[in-house]
């Protein structure tokens, strides 16, 4: 148990440190090709950084573990969106950011759509663990089918290069190759020690008295989910808002993704094996999703203790949530 601890120790601090950096490297990407920073936040930080939850829900799939496998995705997603009130509480109260508005009224209106797509088809995911088996194609059922292609589909839509104007230069090829090295090293050392954060996390928790679905949607997926937070610290030190949250909301729409991988390395069809619990977290993290995109829509300026209202909003849920699965995921 002992040294479980230290390798998970050993590995949160690798991913403090290059996560960290990942945020700065992503905005000089974008600063220098043009493209906007809110989709290098959803496809090239979200995608890196998700990657342990990859490696953990494929993981889960394999040994027959729907529980954790489908719990650490939402749980992941819940995780990520309740991210928005740390990042808000660190940009008042830490890094002093007085002089702009709360997190969600500083981003652009485009961030909607990204968050229409996260709620989609975590929405979609429901469905499927609604629906109950049959109608399997190639090891994957039909809800499996519909993320694998939506996903890429959301993606490219997405897309949206900047358009040059007089105070913005046009793309810099030349000046993305040494941010783009930094942000690949730094990307490896995220995946590797993030892989065995969430090795050493699933061992720890499986040495407690928690169940599955507890493990999945709080312990491993707050272990998984580092990688996140400190890309996101990064981001909000240069003041990359679009980026901050262009991340949460792809990591979102990843971790949805990873569903037919771990559907291909389950034997049967992996979300009609999930339960109601995990339709609980799925749903809470489409009501947390909901809350981050009224705030934007709305762009209120007002603040409670330097917070601005929608991320009480959302911590109130997610703590709801953690209450509830507590509860329910003690084994005595």
């Amino acid at each position: 148990m002992l040294a479980l601890w230290g390798i998970f120790g050993l590995s949160a601090l690798a991913v403090v440190i290059a996560g960290y950096k990942l945020g700065q490297y992503g905005d000089e990407i974008a600063e220098a090709t043009g493209i906007e920073r809110a989709w290098i936040g959803m496809l090239l930080l979200a995608t890196v950084t998700s990657l342990p939850e990859l490696a953990t829900t494929v993981t889960a799939g394999a040994i027959e573990a729907p529980e954790i496998a489908l719990g650490n995705i939402f749980g992941s997603n819940l995780f990520n969106m309740a991210l928005l009130f740390l990042m808000e509480a660190v940009s008042f109260w830490i890094l002093r950011q007085r002089d702009v508005p709360p997190l969600l009224a500083n981003v652009g209106q485009g961030q909607l759509l990204y968050s229409s797509v996260a709620i989609s088809l975590t929405a979609l995911a429901v469905v499927g663990i609604g629906l109950g088996g049959g109608g399997e194609f190639l090891g994957m059922g039909p809800v499996s089918w519909a993320i694998l292609v939506i996903y890429p589909l959301g993606v490219w839509a997405l897309y949206r290069p900047q358009v040059p104007g007089a105070d913005r230069p046009g793309p810099r090829p030349r000046e993305a190759v040494a941010p783009l090295l930094k942000f690949t090293a730094a990307a490896a050392v995220v995946i590797v020690a993030g892989m065995y954060l969430a090795r050493t996390g699933k061992g720890i928790a499986l040495q407690t008295r928690l169940t599955g679905t507890f493990m999945g949607a709080i312990f491993i997926a707050a272990s998984t989910s580092l990688p996140e937070l400190m890309s996101c610290i990064g981001a909000l030190r240069i003041r990359s808002f679009d980026l901050l949250v262009g991340n949460l909301f792809g990591s979102n729409m990843f971790n949805v993704f990873t569903i037919p991988f771990a559907d291909l390395a389950y034997r049967g069809s992996l979300l009609p094996a999930g339960s109601r619990e995990q339709m609980v977290v799925a749903a809470l993290s489409v009501v947390l999703m909901s809350i981050a995109t009224f705030g934007i829509e709305r762009r209120s300026r007002r603040r409670l203790l330097g917070i601005g209202a929608e991320a009480w909003g959302i911590l109130l849920v997610y703590l709801v949530a953690v209450y509830v699965l507590f509860r329910k995921g003690i084994e005595f």
